[in-house]
């Protein structure tokens, strides 16, 4: 039996047969305004419900820009009940040439069993070229593969989502999406209405998974799939 963790996404984990496999490391791609990071509390605080240990870590936002949005989506309760499980840590974005070092004394330190890295984008940005942007990649997603702790890594691209993956482009690099286990899209259309926000997984190794796009929606409960599609 594989292992699998739920997303705390409603409508999410049945497109991909119950959630994220155990241990796996899981790109969330897409533009600006796309909500990456709801998807990321979503994931994080649904697992300190079901007594997980998470970890947050934002390059790109402060601890208490994370507690809004915590506060934003109604996920303030479950976070106060269970904010032991949970560590929100905000990285200084100039100390990114140590920031291999400081994930594996996070990893050692909490044991968490889920992880989030919002953004790797950020951390490849430091970086003088791109075969030193690769090999940082390269090494935290395989730290990430090697202990027992399923992660989601954020990765921005600039651009409409769509179109982007027309030409085959993912991640801001074009390696991340080779590297992790799972590829999920978020598109924002930005023209309102069921189609305005959807979700497109692209890849799960070992998941036999709706392809997409479904329609989703953001709220003050969060993010929500609507429909099922037949794979």
């Amino acid at each position: 039996m594989i292992g699998r963790l739920n997303t705390g996404i409603p409508g999410f984990d049945e497109l991909v047969e119950g959630g994220l496999l155990e241990g796996s490391a899981n790109l969330l791609t897409g533009a600006t305004g796309t909500g990456k990071t709801l998807f990321s509390l979503q994931f994080i605080t649904n697992g300190a419900t079901q007594g997980e240990s998470g970890v947050y870590i934002t390059l790109e936002e402060s601890e208490d820009d994370l507690k809004q949005d915590i506060e934003t989506i109604g996920l303030s309760s479950a976070y106060a009940e269970n904010s032991g499980k949970i560590k929100l840590v905000s990285y200084p974005l100039y100390e990114t040439d140590d920031f291999l070092s400081f994930i594996q004394e996070t990893l050692t330190k909490f044991k968490p069993k889920r992880i989030v890295i919002d953004s790797i984008s950020v951390i490849s940005m430091s970086l003088e070229d791109d075969f030193e942007r690769r090999k940082e990649i390269y090494k935290i997603i395989n730290l990430l593969k090697q202990v027992n702790c399923t992660s989601l890594i954020l990765s921005e691209i600039t651009g409409d989502s769509t179109e982007l993956e027309a030409v085959g482009k993912l991640s801001r690099y074009d390696v991340e999406e080779f590297l992790c286990d799972s590829v999920i899209v978020l598109h924002y259309a930005g023209i309102g209405g069921e189609a305005d926000r959807a979700l497109r997984v692209i890849k799960m190794r070992r998941t036999n998974h709706v392809r997409g796009p479904i329609p989703m929606t953001i709220g003050n409960q969060g993010m929500k799939v609507l429909k099922n599609k037949k794979r």
